[in-house]
Protein backbone atom coordinates (compact mmCIF):
# COMPACT_ATOMS: atom_id res chain seq x y z
CA UNK A 1 0.00 0.00 0.00
CA UNK A 2 3.33 2.48 0.54
CA UNK A 3 4.18 2.07 -3.13
CA UNK A 4 0.47 3.30 -4.26
CA UNK A 5 0.57 5.90 -2.02
CA UNK A 6 3.98 7.07 -3.31
CA UNK A 7 2.48 6.30 -6.99
CA UNK A 8 -0.29 8.30 -6.13
CA UNK A 9 1.57 11.12 -5.00
CA UNK A 10 3.33 11.49 -7.82
CA UNK A 11 0.41 11.21 -10.25
CA UNK A 12 -1.45 13.56 -8.39
CA UNK A 13 1.52 16.33 -8.95
CA UNK A 14 1.89 15.74 -12.31
CA UNK A 15 -2.27 15.94 -12.53
CA UNK A 16 -1.80 19.34 -11.06
CA UNK A 17 0.64 20.36 -12.70
CA UNK A 18 -1.17 19.15 -15.98
CA UNK A 19 -4.35 21.39 -14.89
CA UNK A 20 -2.20 24.27 -14.64
CA UNK A 21 -0.93 24.03 -17.96
CA UNK A 22 -4.10 23.69 -19.64
CA UNK A 23 -5.75 25.87 -18.15
CA UNK A 24 -3.16 28.67 -17.27
CA UNK A 25 -4.37 32.25 -18.97
CA UNK A 26 -7.97 30.39 -20.22
CA UNK A 27 -9.67 33.74 -18.42
CA UNK A 28 -7.28 36.23 -18.23
CA UNK A 29 -8.77 39.75 -17.90
CA UNK A 30 -5.54 41.43 -19.31
CA UNK A 31 -5.78 43.75 -22.21
CA UNK A 32 -5.84 41.26 -25.57
CA UNK A 33 -3.33 41.76 -27.64
CA UNK A 34 -0.09 41.69 -25.65
CA UNK A 35 2.03 39.72 -27.95
CA UNK A 36 2.33 39.00 -31.77
CA UNK A 37 -0.25 37.07 -33.33
CA UNK A 38 0.29 34.40 -35.93
CA UNK A 39 -1.34 33.62 -39.03
CA UNK A 40 -1.24 30.18 -39.65
CA UNK A 41 -1.09 29.00 -43.66
CA UNK A 42 -1.50 25.52 -45.59
CA UNK A 43 0.48 26.33 -48.40
CA UNK A 44 4.15 27.75 -49.45
CA UNK A 45 5.13 31.27 -49.27
CA UNK A 46 4.29 32.61 -52.81
CA UNK A 47 0.43 30.71 -52.73
CA UNK A 48 -2.66 32.55 -53.02
CA UNK A 49 -3.73 32.20 -49.22
CA UNK A 50 -0.23 33.31 -48.52
CA UNK A 51 0.30 35.98 -50.53
CA UNK A 52 -3.51 37.46 -49.39
CA UNK A 53 -2.48 36.86 -45.29
CA UNK A 54 0.59 39.07 -45.63
CA UNK A 55 -0.84 41.46 -47.40
CA UNK A 56 -3.68 41.92 -44.18
CA UNK A 57 -0.62 41.38 -41.79
CA UNK A 58 0.71 44.38 -43.42
CA UNK A 59 -2.17 46.05 -43.57
CA UNK A 60 -3.23 45.38 -40.64
CA UNK A 61 -0.43 47.16 -38.79
CA UNK A 62 -2.59 50.75 -38.59
CA UNK A 63 -5.00 49.15 -36.78
CA UNK A 64 -3.69 46.30 -34.27
CA UNK A 65 -1.75 46.86 -31.67
CA UNK A 66 0.57 43.90 -31.54
CA UNK A 67 1.88 42.84 -35.28
CA UNK A 68 0.38 39.54 -37.62
CA UNK A 69 3.33 37.22 -38.13
CA UNK A 70 2.57 34.45 -41.07
CA UNK A 71 4.05 30.96 -40.31
CA UNK A 72 3.68 28.27 -43.28
CA UNK A 73 2.79 24.66 -42.31
CA UNK A 74 2.15 23.10 -45.49
CA UNK A 75 0.97 19.63 -45.74
CA UNK A 76 -2.09 16.93 -46.25
CA UNK A 77 -4.37 19.25 -48.43
CA UNK A 78 -4.28 21.55 -45.17
CA UNK A 79 -4.69 19.31 -42.15
CA UNK A 80 -1.47 19.65 -40.89
CA UNK A 81 -1.96 23.65 -40.41
CA UNK A 82 -5.98 23.15 -39.27
CA UNK A 83 -4.24 20.67 -36.46
CA UNK A 84 -1.81 22.91 -35.49
CA UNK A 85 -4.24 25.46 -35.33
CA UNK A 86 -6.09 23.13 -32.50
CA UNK A 87 -3.08 22.04 -30.73
CA UNK A 88 -2.89 25.56 -29.88
CA UNK A 89 -4.84 27.48 -26.36
CA UNK A 90 -7.84 29.40 -27.97
CA UNK A 91 -6.09 32.75 -26.46
CA UNK A 92 -6.88 34.05 -29.77
CA UNK A 93 -2.92 34.71 -30.69
CA UNK A 94 -3.17 31.76 -33.49
CA UNK A 95 -5.36 32.21 -36.56
CA UNK A 96 -5.74 29.98 -39.71
CA UNK A 97 -5.84 30.95 -43.23
CA UNK A 98 -8.84 29.40 -44.47
CA UNK A 99 -10.22 29.06 -48.11
CA UNK A 100 -12.87 27.07 -49.77
CA UNK A 101 -11.01 23.62 -50.79
CA UNK A 102 -11.03 23.34 -47.17
CA UNK A 103 -14.49 22.10 -47.25
CA UNK A 104 -13.46 19.01 -49.34
CA UNK A 105 -10.61 18.86 -47.34
CA UNK A 106 -12.58 19.16 -43.83
CA UNK A 107 -15.86 17.14 -45.55
CA UNK A 108 -13.90 13.84 -46.19
CA UNK A 109 -11.36 13.90 -43.23
CA UNK A 110 -13.42 13.36 -40.34
CA UNK A 111 -10.51 11.38 -37.86
CA UNK A 112 -8.64 14.94 -37.10
CA UNK A 113 -10.17 18.02 -37.15
CA UNK A 114 -14.02 18.74 -38.50
CA UNK A 115 -15.29 22.09 -39.62
CA UNK A 116 -17.12 22.39 -36.22
CA UNK A 117 -13.76 22.42 -34.80
CA UNK A 118 -13.35 26.58 -35.94
CA UNK A 119 -15.06 29.59 -35.57
CA UNK A 120 -15.22 31.56 -38.83
CA UNK A 121 -13.79 34.79 -38.64
CA UNK A 122 -14.43 36.70 -41.58
CA UNK A 123 -14.20 36.51 -44.99
CA UNK A 124 -11.98 38.63 -47.11
CA UNK A 125 -11.48 37.73 -50.63
CA UNK A 126 -13.40 35.76 -53.52
CA UNK A 127 -11.31 34.91 -56.15
CA UNK A 128 -13.10 33.28 -59.29
CA UNK A 129 -12.29 30.21 -60.69
CA UNK A 130 -10.97 30.91 -64.41
CA UNK A 131 -10.04 27.95 -67.51
CA UNK A 132 -6.51 29.04 -68.30
CA UNK A 133 -4.59 27.97 -71.50
CA UNK A 134 -1.06 28.40 -72.98
CA UNK A 135 -0.72 30.96 -76.01
CA UNK A 136 0.43 28.78 -78.25
CA UNK A 137 -2.37 25.99 -78.08
CA UNK A 138 -5.04 27.78 -80.11
CA UNK A 139 -7.55 27.85 -77.47
CA UNK A 140 -8.58 31.71 -76.99
CA UNK A 141 -12.28 31.04 -76.03
CA UNK A 142 -14.22 28.62 -74.10
CA UNK A 143 -16.10 27.57 -77.65
CA UNK A 144 -12.65 26.27 -78.62
CA UNK A 145 -12.01 24.62 -75.46
CA UNK A 146 -15.53 23.02 -76.35
CA UNK A 147 -15.07 22.24 -79.74
CA UNK A 148 -11.37 20.67 -79.29
CA UNK A 149 -12.83 18.57 -76.40
CA UNK A 150 -15.44 17.28 -79.12
CA UNK A 151 -12.94 16.33 -81.44
CA UNK A 152 -10.70 14.38 -79.35
CA UNK A 153 -13.69 13.16 -78.00
CA UNK A 154 -12.83 12.56 -73.95
CA UNK A 155 -8.66 12.53 -74.19
CA UNK A 156 -8.87 16.04 -73.80
CA UNK A 157 -6.77 16.94 -70.63
CA UNK A 158 -7.27 19.65 -67.77
CA UNK A 159 -5.20 19.47 -65.06
CA UNK A 160 -5.19 21.66 -61.52
CA UNK A 161 -4.20 20.96 -58.01
CA UNK A 162 -5.15 17.60 -56.68
CA UNK A 163 -8.31 15.16 -56.85
CA UNK A 164 -10.97 16.28 -55.08
CA UNK A 165 -10.00 19.93 -54.31
CA UNK A 166 -12.21 22.78 -55.64
CA UNK A 167 -10.48 23.11 -58.94
CA UNK A 168 -11.17 19.37 -59.48
CA UNK A 169 -14.83 19.80 -58.50
CA UNK A 170 -14.59 23.37 -60.99
CA UNK A 171 -13.74 21.22 -63.48
CA UNK A 172 -16.38 18.51 -63.12
CA UNK A 173 -18.58 21.21 -63.32
CA UNK A 174 -17.44 22.65 -66.45
CA UNK A 175 -17.78 19.43 -68.26
CA UNK A 176 -21.57 19.14 -66.82
CA UNK A 177 -22.41 22.61 -68.22
CA UNK A 178 -20.39 22.41 -71.17
CA UNK A 179 -21.56 18.92 -72.31
CA UNK A 180 -18.10 17.71 -72.98
CA UNK A 181 -15.86 14.60 -71.58
CA UNK A 182 -12.23 15.23 -70.34
CA UNK A 183 -9.46 14.03 -68.58
CA UNK A 184 -7.86 15.02 -65.15
CA UNK A 185 -4.62 15.18 -64.28
CA UNK A 186 -3.40 15.84 -60.78
CA UNK A 187 -0.67 18.15 -60.66
CA UNK A 188 -0.39 18.22 -56.62
CA UNK A 189 -0.42 21.93 -56.40
CA UNK A 190 -1.03 25.23 -58.09
CA UNK A 191 2.66 26.01 -58.97
CA UNK A 192 3.04 22.71 -60.20
CA UNK A 193 0.16 23.33 -62.62
CA UNK A 194 1.03 26.81 -63.96
CA UNK A 195 4.89 25.42 -64.67
CA UNK A 196 3.41 23.10 -66.48
CA UNK A 197 1.17 25.21 -68.47
CA UNK A 198 4.14 27.32 -69.17
CA UNK A 199 5.95 24.32 -70.81
CA UNK A 200 2.63 23.58 -72.83
CA UNK A 201 1.84 20.22 -71.10
CA UNK A 202 -1.98 20.46 -71.34
CA UNK A 203 -4.30 22.27 -73.40
CA UNK A 204 -6.46 23.42 -69.99
CA UNK A 205 -6.02 24.39 -66.40
CA UNK A 206 -8.28 25.31 -64.27
CA UNK A 207 -6.90 28.08 -61.28
CA UNK A 208 -7.64 31.60 -60.68
CA UNK A 209 -6.54 34.55 -62.60
CA UNK A 210 -4.04 35.42 -60.12
CA UNK A 211 -2.09 32.66 -61.53
CA UNK A 212 -1.28 34.08 -64.80
CA UNK A 213 0.25 37.59 -63.02
CA UNK A 214 3.76 38.05 -64.84
CA UNK A 215 2.93 34.89 -66.62
CA UNK A 216 2.38 36.29 -70.43
CA UNK A 217 2.57 33.01 -72.05
CA UNK A 218 -0.97 31.98 -70.19
CA UNK A 219 -4.43 33.15 -70.75
CA UNK A 220 -7.50 33.35 -68.98
CA UNK A 221 -10.45 32.44 -71.64
CA UNK A 222 -13.10 32.77 -69.11
CA UNK A 223 -13.84 33.73 -65.12
CA UNK A 224 -16.55 32.15 -62.95
CA UNK A 225 -17.75 35.24 -62.28
CA UNK A 226 -21.13 37.02 -62.15
CA UNK A 227 -19.05 40.12 -63.48
CA UNK A 228 -15.98 41.33 -65.29
CA UNK A 229 -12.93 42.07 -63.41
CA UNK A 230 -11.73 45.70 -63.36
CA UNK A 231 -8.27 44.67 -63.86
CA UNK A 232 -9.03 42.33 -66.60
CA UNK A 233 -11.56 43.87 -68.62
CA UNK A 234 -11.35 41.99 -71.88
CA UNK A 235 -11.93 38.59 -70.19
CA UNK A 236 -15.22 37.41 -70.10
CA UNK A 237 -17.42 35.70 -67.74
CA UNK A 238 -18.79 32.06 -68.50
CA UNK A 239 -22.39 33.78 -68.56
CA UNK A 240 -21.12 35.58 -71.19
CA UNK A 241 -19.69 33.03 -72.96
CA UNK A 242 -23.12 30.88 -72.69
CA UNK A 243 -22.65 28.75 -69.85
CA UNK A 244 -23.98 29.56 -66.21
CA UNK A 245 -21.11 29.09 -63.99
CA UNK A 246 -20.11 31.26 -60.77
CA UNK A 247 -17.65 29.75 -58.55
CA UNK A 248 -15.44 31.74 -56.66
CA UNK A 249 -12.62 30.82 -53.78
CA UNK A 250 -13.38 32.35 -51.01
CA UNK A 251 -10.47 32.72 -48.51
CA UNK A 252 -10.51 34.55 -44.90
CA UNK A 253 -9.77 33.40 -41.41
CA UNK A 254 -10.78 31.43 -38.50
CA UNK A 255 -9.62 30.42 -35.05
CA UNK A 256 -9.89 27.49 -32.87
CA UNK A 257 -13.69 27.39 -31.21
CA UNK A 258 -13.94 28.48 -27.61
CA UNK A 259 -11.43 31.24 -28.47
CA UNK A 260 -11.95 34.32 -25.77
CA UNK A 261 -14.68 36.37 -27.17
CA UNK A 262 -12.45 39.47 -26.47
CA UNK A 263 -10.25 37.99 -28.61
CA UNK A 264 -13.00 37.41 -31.51
CA UNK A 265 -14.06 40.93 -30.85
CA UNK A 266 -10.70 42.73 -31.59
CA UNK A 267 -9.68 40.33 -34.50
CA UNK A 268 -12.73 40.92 -35.98
CA UNK A 269 -13.15 44.81 -36.04
CA UNK A 270 -9.17 44.95 -37.37
CA UNK A 271 -10.24 42.83 -40.38
CA UNK A 272 -13.35 44.76 -40.76
CA UNK A 273 -10.90 47.75 -40.80
CA UNK A 274 -8.24 46.48 -43.25
CA UNK A 275 -11.29 45.36 -45.71
CA UNK A 276 -11.97 48.99 -45.76
CA UNK A 277 -8.40 50.33 -46.70
CA UNK A 278 -7.64 51.47 -49.67
CA UNK A 279 -4.26 49.53 -49.73
CA UNK A 280 -6.43 46.10 -49.31
CA UNK A 281 -8.53 47.55 -52.26
CA UNK A 282 -5.62 48.23 -54.35
CA UNK A 283 -3.93 44.78 -53.46
CA UNK A 284 -7.42 42.79 -54.52
CA UNK A 285 -7.22 44.24 -57.60
CA UNK A 286 -3.89 43.81 -58.41
CA UNK A 287 -4.31 39.98 -57.63
CA UNK A 288 -7.70 40.03 -59.61
CA UNK A 289 -9.48 39.12 -57.43
CA UNK A 290 -12.99 41.10 -55.96
CA UNK A 291 -12.57 42.70 -52.39
CA UNK A 292 -15.05 40.57 -50.45
CA UNK A 293 -15.74 40.88 -47.22
CA UNK A 294 -18.26 38.99 -44.57
CA UNK A 295 -18.56 39.14 -40.66
CA UNK A 296 -18.21 35.80 -38.83
CA UNK A 297 -22.33 35.50 -38.37
CA UNK A 298 -22.29 35.53 -42.77
CA UNK A 299 -19.47 33.81 -43.25
CA UNK A 300 -20.48 30.54 -41.26
CA UNK A 301 -23.69 30.80 -42.70
CA UNK A 302 -22.07 30.73 -46.34
CA UNK A 303 -20.14 27.76 -45.48
CA UNK A 304 -22.92 25.69 -43.88
CA UNK A 305 -24.54 26.20 -46.78
CA UNK A 306 -21.85 24.95 -48.98
CA UNK A 307 -20.85 22.20 -47.46
CA UNK A 308 -24.35 20.34 -48.63
CA UNK A 309 -23.23 21.24 -52.05
CA UNK A 310 -19.60 19.83 -51.31
CA UNK A 311 -20.71 17.04 -50.20
CA UNK A 312 -22.75 16.26 -53.09
CA UNK A 313 -20.21 17.07 -55.42
CA UNK A 314 -17.71 14.71 -53.48
CA UNK A 315 -20.36 11.63 -53.85
CA UNK A 316 -20.95 12.71 -57.54
CA UNK A 317 -17.27 12.38 -57.91
CA UNK A 318 -17.03 8.59 -56.38
CA UNK A 319 -14.48 10.75 -53.75
CA UNK A 320 -17.25 10.37 -50.49
CA UNK A 321 -17.74 7.01 -50.14
CA UNK A 322 -17.61 6.76 -45.62
CA UNK A 323 -21.52 6.50 -45.39
CA UNK A 324 -23.22 2.75 -45.88
CA UNK A 325 -22.91 1.46 -49.04
CA UNK A 326 -25.91 -0.87 -49.48
CA UNK A 327 -27.85 0.88 -47.24
CA UNK A 328 -29.71 0.39 -43.83
CA UNK A 329 -31.40 -3.03 -45.03
CA UNK A 330 -27.96 -4.68 -45.19
CA UNK A 331 -27.04 -2.80 -41.91
CA UNK A 332 -30.06 -3.92 -39.99
CA UNK A 333 -29.49 -7.72 -41.18
CA UNK A 334 -25.49 -7.64 -40.41
CA UNK A 335 -26.50 -6.30 -36.98
CA UNK A 336 -28.96 -9.17 -36.22
CA UNK A 337 -26.39 -11.60 -37.47
CA UNK A 338 -23.90 -10.90 -35.48
CA UNK A 339 -26.42 -10.84 -32.25
CA UNK A 340 -27.50 -14.16 -33.00
CA UNK A 341 -23.92 -15.51 -33.40
CA UNK A 342 -22.66 -13.67 -30.12
CA UNK A 343 -26.00 -15.16 -28.40
CA UNK A 344 -25.07 -18.71 -29.56
CA UNK A 345 -21.95 -18.74 -28.62
CA UNK A 346 -22.84 -17.69 -24.81
CA UNK A 347 -25.25 -20.51 -24.78
CA UNK A 348 -22.62 -22.76 -25.90
CA UNK A 349 -19.86 -21.51 -23.76
CA UNK A 350 -22.83 -22.47 -20.55
CA UNK A 351 -22.85 -25.21 -21.73
CA UNK A 352 -26.98 -24.63 -22.44
CA UNK A 353 -27.89 -24.29 -18.54
CA UNK A 354 -29.93 -21.73 -18.24
CA UNK A 355 -29.58 -20.70 -14.46
CA UNK A 356 -25.97 -19.57 -15.29
CA UNK A 357 -27.42 -17.16 -18.15
CA UNK A 358 -27.18 -14.12 -16.15
CA UNK A 359 -27.53 -10.26 -16.40
CA UNK A 360 -23.79 -10.19 -15.73
CA UNK A 361 -23.14 -12.65 -18.95
CA UNK A 362 -25.63 -10.75 -20.73
CA UNK A 363 -24.08 -7.48 -20.92
CA UNK A 364 -21.02 -8.88 -21.67
CA UNK A 365 -22.34 -10.67 -24.99
CA UNK A 366 -24.29 -6.96 -25.49
CA UNK A 367 -20.58 -5.14 -25.35
CA UNK A 368 -19.44 -8.13 -27.64
CA UNK A 369 -22.01 -7.35 -30.05
CA UNK A 370 -21.35 -3.28 -29.88
CA UNK A 371 -17.84 -3.10 -30.81
CA UNK A 372 -18.11 -6.04 -33.02
CA UNK A 373 -20.88 -4.10 -34.86
CA UNK A 374 -18.99 -1.32 -34.76
CA UNK A 375 -15.70 -2.82 -36.15
CA UNK A 376 -17.94 -3.76 -39.48
CA UNK A 377 -19.30 -0.16 -40.04
CA UNK A 378 -15.77 1.03 -39.87
CA UNK A 379 -15.00 -1.45 -43.13
CA UNK A 380 -17.80 0.67 -45.17
CA UNK A 381 -16.10 3.42 -44.83
CA UNK A 382 -13.53 3.92 -48.23
CA UNK A 383 -11.03 6.99 -48.69
CA UNK A 384 -9.70 7.36 -52.42
CA UNK A 385 -5.81 6.14 -52.91
CA UNK A 386 -5.99 9.50 -54.29
CA UNK A 387 -6.78 11.14 -51.24
CA UNK A 388 -3.32 11.30 -48.84
CA UNK A 389 -5.20 11.45 -45.34
CA UNK A 390 -5.97 9.57 -42.17
CA UNK A 391 -8.70 7.31 -42.69
CA UNK A 392 -12.22 8.08 -41.03
CA UNK A 393 -12.25 4.71 -39.65
CA UNK A 394 -9.10 4.86 -37.08
CA UNK A 395 -10.68 6.53 -34.18
CA UNK A 396 -13.85 3.81 -34.49
CA UNK A 397 -11.67 1.43 -34.73
CA UNK A 398 -9.50 2.18 -32.11
CA UNK A 399 -12.56 2.70 -29.93
CA UNK A 400 -13.69 -1.03 -31.08
CA UNK A 401 -11.33 -2.93 -30.22
CA UNK A 402 -10.70 -1.71 -26.56
CA UNK A 403 -14.45 -2.25 -25.80
CA UNK A 404 -13.97 -5.48 -27.41
CA UNK A 405 -11.00 -6.27 -25.62
CA UNK A 406 -12.48 -5.28 -22.38
CA UNK A 407 -16.16 -6.89 -23.13
CA UNK A 408 -13.78 -10.49 -23.39
CA UNK A 409 -12.15 -9.90 -20.46
CA UNK A 410 -15.31 -9.40 -17.92
CA UNK A 411 -16.63 -12.11 -19.96
CA UNK A 412 -14.02 -14.52 -18.88
CA UNK A 413 -14.42 -12.79 -15.19
CA UNK A 414 -18.21 -13.99 -15.57
CA UNK A 415 -17.65 -17.31 -16.28
CA UNK A 416 -15.06 -18.03 -13.28
CA UNK A 417 -17.84 -17.35 -11.46
CA UNK A 418 -19.61 -21.11 -12.19
CA UNK A 419 -19.47 -22.51 -9.11
CA UNK A 420 -20.62 -19.69 -7.19
CA UNK A 421 -24.15 -18.72 -6.19
CA UNK A 422 -25.76 -16.51 -9.10
CA UNK A 423 -25.93 -12.92 -7.61
CA UNK A 424 -29.31 -11.05 -8.65
CA UNK A 425 -30.93 -8.46 -7.56
CA UNK A 426 -28.57 -5.71 -7.96
CA UNK A 427 -30.90 -2.87 -9.59
CA UNK A 428 -30.26 -0.42 -7.04
CA UNK A 429 -26.08 -0.86 -8.34
CA UNK A 430 -27.12 -0.92 -11.41
CA UNK A 431 -29.38 2.45 -11.22
CA UNK A 432 -26.30 4.61 -9.38
CA UNK A 433 -23.86 4.14 -11.89
CA UNK A 434 -26.63 4.89 -14.59
CA UNK A 435 -27.06 8.62 -12.13
CA UNK A 436 -23.23 8.18 -12.08
CA UNK A 437 -23.11 8.52 -15.84
CA UNK A 438 -25.57 10.93 -16.64
CA UNK A 439 -23.98 13.13 -13.85
CA UNK A 440 -20.85 12.51 -15.31
CA UNK A 441 -22.15 13.36 -19.22
CA UNK A 442 -23.88 16.01 -17.84
CA UNK A 443 -20.55 17.71 -16.30
CA UNK A 444 -18.14 16.97 -18.94
CA UNK A 445 -19.49 19.88 -21.31
CA UNK A 446 -19.25 22.33 -17.83
CA UNK A 447 -16.12 20.87 -16.13
CA UNK A 448 -14.29 19.54 -18.81
CA UNK A 449 -12.52 16.07 -19.44
CA UNK A 450 -9.93 16.32 -17.10
CA UNK A 451 -11.76 17.90 -13.92
CA UNK A 452 -14.81 15.98 -14.29
CA UNK A 453 -13.09 11.95 -15.57
CA UNK A 454 -11.53 11.62 -11.75
CA UNK A 455 -14.46 12.37 -10.05
CA UNK A 456 -16.61 9.95 -11.96
CA UNK A 457 -14.05 7.07 -11.66
CA UNK A 458 -13.43 8.08 -7.73
CA UNK A 459 -17.48 7.91 -7.65
CA UNK A 460 -17.21 4.44 -9.59
CA UNK A 461 -15.12 2.79 -7.03
CA UNK A 462 -17.18 4.01 -4.05
CA UNK A 463 -20.47 2.46 -6.00
CA UNK A 464 -18.67 -0.52 -6.31
CA UNK A 465 -17.71 -0.23 -2.43
CA UNK A 466 -14.32 -0.07 -2.94
CA UNK A 467 -12.47 1.91 -0.12
CA UNK A 468 -8.48 1.80 -0.82
CA UNK A 469 -7.90 5.25 -1.56
CA UNK A 470 -4.36 5.24 -2.62
CA UNK A 471 -5.76 2.64 -5.09
CA UNK A 472 -8.30 4.73 -5.98
CA UNK A 473 -6.38 8.07 -7.15
CA UNK A 474 -3.57 6.21 -8.48
CA UNK A 475 -6.28 4.46 -11.15
CA UNK A 476 -8.25 7.48 -11.50
CA UNK A 477 -5.40 10.02 -11.66
CA UNK A 478 -3.20 7.66 -14.02
CA UNK A 479 -6.39 7.33 -16.39
CA UNK A 480 -6.62 10.67 -16.73
CA UNK A 481 -3.10 10.81 -17.52
CA UNK A 482 -3.17 8.28 -19.89
CA UNK A 483 -6.05 10.20 -21.46
CA UNK A 484 -4.40 12.92 -22.13
CA UNK A 485 -0.93 11.35 -23.89
CA UNK A 486 -2.49 9.32 -26.09
CA UNK A 487 -5.26 11.41 -27.33
CA UNK A 488 -3.62 15.05 -27.23
CA UNK A 489 -0.14 14.15 -27.60
CA UNK A 490 -0.75 11.24 -29.88
CA UNK A 491 -3.65 11.20 -32.05
CA UNK A 492 -4.22 15.02 -31.54
CA UNK A 493 -7.54 15.35 -30.61
CA UNK A 494 -8.39 17.59 -28.07
CA UNK A 495 -10.50 16.87 -25.34
CA UNK A 496 -12.81 19.50 -23.79
CA UNK A 497 -11.61 21.95 -21.33
CA UNK A 498 -15.52 22.48 -20.05
CA UNK A 499 -17.28 25.91 -20.63
CA UNK A 500 -16.80 26.90 -17.06
CA UNK A 501 -13.40 27.64 -17.44
CA UNK A 502 -12.69 28.49 -21.40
Amino acid sequence: MRVYKLIAAIFFLIYLGLLFYLYRGLNRSEAYPNKPITIVVHSKPGSSIDLMSRKVAEVARKYCKEPLIVENHPGTQGIVAMQYVMDKKPDGYTMLGVTKSFLSTLVVNKSHVAISDFLFLANMIADPEAIITNNKSGLNTIRDVVSQANELNGKQVWIGPGTGSRDYLMALKCWDVMGIKAQWVDYKSGPQSVLAMLRNEAPVYVGNPSDILGKDDLKIVAIAARSRLESLPDVPTFKESGYDLDESMWRGFALKKGTLPQAVEYLSEVLKKVSTDPQWIEYCQGAYSFPDYLESKTFSKKIDDEMSETIDALQKAGLLNNYVKKGSILLAAMALLFGLIIFFVLWLLIGFNRSRFTYSLLLSGLFIWVSVFFYYQTLLFAIPAGLNITSPALIPRLWSILLFITSIWNLINVLKEKNQPVKRGRIKLVAEILLALLIYFIAIPEMGYFVSTPFFLLAGFYILKYRKWPVMFTYSIGFVLFSYVVFQLLLKIDLPLGALFV
